[in-house]
Order: structure tokens, then C-alpha cells, then sequence
């Protein structure tokens, strides 16, 4: 059971109801868990007999036709200008650890060879102060081409967008101006501590136990260890690594206690995902997003405690490429 394809056709013949069945929830889930990680989007050849097991969990089911969303990493393609997309399955996970086992189980994952760059493309936004009581949001594009193997320098690039006010609070004068570029070399790491390319990746733990104690090695600490888990686990998320261990880490995330099912939310490109999130010792909620049809990680978002979003990520794409652009070491860098 490698395809959704034949529930899709069973789905389309079947009328629409208010809600998804508990039985077609756990079938879609444990299809997709058990299914090999596609590296692309595109519809994969079914076996037949897949339309008998879809029939037999969805005599009570909800139906959506939403097209196939743009692939948000590398190793798909949208489908063709005047093309048909098969019409998407939309679940709505009813538990945490139901909406992260999807998650774990999502397509996507990319596969760079030696010496080629991994280049992440994301929005971020987060909370600033400038003078006293001037508070505001900034907000910026950040494109890195890293080394998958750390053998040589990567390049970072940052484009600085327009601020937007802090929620209930004006804009302050004097805010940065939009627009400017900052490019810079990204040296590589020399400490495995602090390396963060795929080769290094692909050395962690592919088990939920294993990948929680690399979560317990990223700096912070505090009386809520739980705060400093998740906020791991929300870094490591958006982190390019090989499928198995992109997996770990949801799966990770569902023995941490505390978190909570959120629903629909937004991240910072203004996607509308279903999100998963935990409140800190500062009343603050952490969220992760995912896409609501395949589950891949969208973002992130921090929401205050008047529910107000302050703070957030949007991971826009992540490719693969040969090289990287020019670049000079920054005012106080020294060269690689």
C-alpha cells in the first residue's frame, strides 16, 4: 500500500458528509506511515486491489477536491499547466500523536551527492524593540546554500522586509528600511557540536529515544525542561536531513508531555496549515505547522498569551544545486 490514488477514485464516488471516520483516519494514517517516503508529489503507479481495503473504511466520509499543493521541497514538480490533479485526501487529525505520526510519514525528503549545496529558502519574522517602548515585528528572507557533506564555504543571504507592527501596538518611527541585502560567506563548521549541514544529519539517531537526547544537547535550560525539548525539536523540524531521521524527530516530539492539538493556523507566509503547539513557563505557545494535505512541515509560530501571532517561520522551499553564489566574508568575519 504505496498511493493514495485509489482511495482518491473511491472518495469521489462516495456523497459528502460532515466529518472523517475514526476507521478512516486510523487506515489513512497507518497507510502512510507504512508507505516508502516519495521524494516527489507526483502520483505514483497503485496496485488494484488497494480500492477493496479503501471501501472498507469509508462508508462515512468527508470528501475534498483541492488540488495538489506546490511542492515546498526538492524531488517533486507541480503538475502541468491545464493538467487534471487527482483530487487531494484531507484528513483532520484528531490528537497529537496522530498529526506528528502524519507528519513523520510525509514526502519530501531531499538527497544531495558530495559537495553539492542545500539551499533553504524561508521567511522569519520576530519580536524587536527600538528605543524605549518601540516595539514591532521584523521581518526577513533568508536563502543559505550550505555544503551537504561541510567540505567547503556556503553563503548566506538576507533581504530585509517590511516591519509590521506589534499586535494592539503603531509602528515606531525610525524602523530599518526595507529592502536592503546582506551576503556573506557561511565558512564550514569545524565542531560537530555546532554543524548543521546534511552529512551531519544523517549521523543522528533514527529512533524517537535516540532522537530526544540530541534535542537535550541544544543550549538552554531552565525549570521547564519540556520548553527547551520542544523548542529542539521545532529547530530541528525545519532542519534539511535525511527521511529517517526527519522522522525521528516528530516522533520525538510526540513523548514530549504538554503539547496540545491547534487546528488550523498560519505561518508567516500566510499558508494555512494545521498546527501542533505547547505553552512555555511564559505563557507563550510554540506551534508547529503542517500542510493539511501531505502533512509536511510548513513553519513554525510563537502566539502570545492574548493568542496574538508575534513570531514565526515559513520554510518556503529546500533544493538542491551544484554551486553557490559569490560571496565575502561579512564586516567582522575572517575568511574561511
Amino acid at each position: 500500500m504505496n498511493d493514495l490514488q485509489p482511495l482518491r477514485d473511491f472518495r469521489s464516488e462516495v456523497p459528502e458528509m460532515a466529518d472523517v471516520t475514526r476507521a478512516e483516519r486510523a487506515f489513512v494514517t497507518a497507510m502512510r506511515a507504512s508507505a516508502p517516503r516519495p521524494r516527489s508529489h507526483r502520483p505514483l503507479i497503485f496496485a488494484a486491489g488497494l480500492a477493496t481495503a479503501a471501501a472498507a473504511v469509508a462508508v462515512a466520509v468527508m470528501m475534498t477536491s483541492a488540488p495538489t499543493p506546490t511542492p515546498r521541497v526538492a524531488g517533486g514538480s507541480p503538475p502541468a499547466a491545464g493538467s487534471s490533479a487527482p483530487p487531494a485526501v484531507k484528513i483532520k487529525p484528531v490528537s497529537v500523536a496522530e498529526l506528528l505520526d502524519l507528519a513523520a510519514a510525509a514526502p519530501g525528503a531531499i538527497n544531495p551527492g558530495p559537495g553539492q549545496f542545500v539551499v533553504t529558502e524561508s521567511l522569519m519574522s520576530d519580536m524587536a524593540e527600538l528605543g524605549e517602548g518601540g516595539r514591532f515585528l521584523y521581518a526577513m528572507k533568508v536563502t543559505t546554500w550550505v555544503a551537504s557533506d561541510n567540505s567547503k564555504p556556503g553563503v548566506s543571504r538576507t533581504e530585509q522586509l517590511e516591519p509590521r507592527p506589534y499586535p494592539g501596538q503603531p509602528l515606531p518611527a525610525d524602523l530599518p528600511k526595507a529592502g536592503s541585502v546582506d551576503v556573506r560567506v557561511l565558512c564550514p563548521v569545524k565542531g560537530d557540536v555546532t554543524r548543521r549541514d546534511y552529512a551531519y544529519y544523517g549521523t543522528l539517531p533514527t529512533d524517537a529515544q535516540g532522537m530526544l537526547k540530541v534535542f537535550a544537547r541544544f543550549p538552554g535550560g531552565g525549570a521547564d525542561k519540556n520548553h527547551y525539548l520542544w523548542k529542539a525539536g521545532i529547530e530541528l523540524a525545519a532542519a534539511p536531513m535525511p527521511a529517517a531521521q526527519h522522522a525521528a524527530v516528530f516522533q520525538a516530539l510526540k513523548l514530549i508531555p504538554g503539547a496540545t492539538l491547534v487546528g488550523d493556523a498560519q505561518d508567516t507566509a500566510g499558508r494555512t496549515g494545521t498546527a501542533v503547539g505547547r505553552v512555555g513557563p511564559d505563557g507563550w505557545r510554540r506551534d508547529l505547522i503542517f500542510d493539511p494535505v501531505t502533512f509536511a512541515f510548513l513553519g513554525s509560530r510563537t502566539v502570545n498569551e492574548t493568542g496574538a501571532q508575534v513570531g514565526g517561520t515559513a520554510q518556503l522551499s529546500v533544493t538542491v544545486a551544484d554551486t553557490a553564489p559569490a560571496a565575502q566574508p561579512g564586516p567582522k568575519q575572517e575568511g574561511c
